[in-house]
């Protein structure tokens, strides 16, 4: 047999060759734009927030599952101890330093925590407290952080049971996931009574976000969802009509849609323009997506969302002029989530390759 014989074959597709590599282009600047709508929308201004976060939840069920399948590919397997060791080195530290510096700060200011609220932020499930008791504040965007931290726990175990059935098992359970948790909240909604609050915050009601993350990545294990993903770019300007439609889902919609089906329109229009913008990153018009603020931007984006809300509240006491606090929340917060970066996540950062049994994305 030749050497041509056995060479691997090039990628064909744009997207293909997006992620054939270590790391996925424009990835980052997704991220920058997903944590930066969080902010914005803290800051006062009508930047629909929720969007990012819900972007933020298809990211990371499509970047999880790319890797367990990575993994799986090299390994035949998923290392358990191995992949938890990854999330807590990268997700661990900094959120409980935020805890601490905000139990800290509260209870200078005479704000005591009871203990059911100082337990749900300690053991990651502040989103189902939130949800029933209501509570709001500098932390009250930590319950996303719950939604995922519920998500890693439980879909590496499913990953890996499902995988030893086939891929199109694990697919098929995927959509039915993603079927399931729509017509879920459908029917809390419709037929339960049950509070759009809860509904928002809730782990059974958003799990389809993360679900069709997850399908997407396993999709691609087919050659025919390149040439797909190929078509939903016949020009540059693809991410255009596919933002004005996720405009008209989000602002143009009654209530009830946004609680029922809504959450997954949304989340379906996100993961088609994720797939645009990546193929898309050479082209000069969304050039920007990979260049060296955006990049940075989206490296600290996990402490961008950690300590914005904070930053906000600073804002907020130092001023009372709309473009003050907005300037003092974007600028606080970068300039927060940068020390956050380089002191705490980056010396951890450098432990946790040490767990890795392929090269990231």
């Amino acid at each position: 047999m030749t050497a041509a014989a056995t060479a691997p074959s090039r990628p064909t597709y744009p997207l293909e060759r997006a992620l054939a590599g270590r790391h996925i282009p424009a990835l980052d600047g997704i991220r920058a734009i997903a944590a930066g709508l969080v902010v914005l929308g803290h800051a006062g201004t009508p930047a629909p927030g929720d969007t990012g976060v819900l972007w933020f939840f298809v990211l990371s069920g499509f970047l999880i599952t790319l890797l367990l399948l990575r993994e799986h590919d090299a390994t035949g397997s998923v290392d358990l101890r191995a992949f938890y060791a990854r999330r807590a080195l990268r997700l661990l530290p900094a959120y409980y330093v935020l805890i601490a510096v905000m139990f800290a700060v509260q209870t200078l200011q005479g704000h005591a925590w009871t203990l059911g609220f100082a337990a749900s932020l300690l053991f990651y499930y502040f989103n189902y407290y939130k949800a029933w008791m209501g509570r709001e504040g500098v932390l009250a965007h930590t319950w996303s952080l719950a939604v995922e931290e519920q998500f890693y726990l439980l879909w590496p175990f499913a990953f890996r049971w499902l995988r030893r059935q086939g891929i199109r098992a694990l697919a098929w359970a995927l959509g039915l996931t993603v079927a399931g948790a729509t017509l879920w909240r459908c029917g809390l909604y419709l037929f339960a009574g049950q509070p759009t609050f809860y509904i928002y915050h809730a782990f059974d009601t958003r799990l389809d976000s993360l679900a069709l993350g997850c399908l997407i990545a396993v999709a691609l294990r087919h050659p025919a969802a390149y040439r797909l993903a190929a078509r939903l770019v016949p020009s540059a300007a693809a991410p255009l009509p596919t933002l004005a439609l996720l405009g008209l889902s989000r602002f143009a919609t009654p209530s009830g849609y946004h609680y029922t089906v809504g959450f997954l329109v949304d989340a379906v229009l996100l993961a088609i323009l994720l797939l645009q913008l990546v193929q898309l990153h050479e082209h000069r018009a969304w050039r920007l997506l990979d260049s060296a603020p955006m990049r940075y931007l989206g490296r600290i984006s996990y402490p961008v969302y950690l300590w914005h809300q904070f930053a906000a509240a600073v804002a907020h006491r130092l001023s009372a002029q709309p473009a003050a606090v907005f300037a003092l929340t974007v600028g606080g917060t970068v300039v927060i989530a940068s020390g956050s970066y380089y002191v705490v996540e980056r010396p951890l950062l450098r432990l946790k390759r040490r767990f890795e049994a392929i090269p990231t994305a």
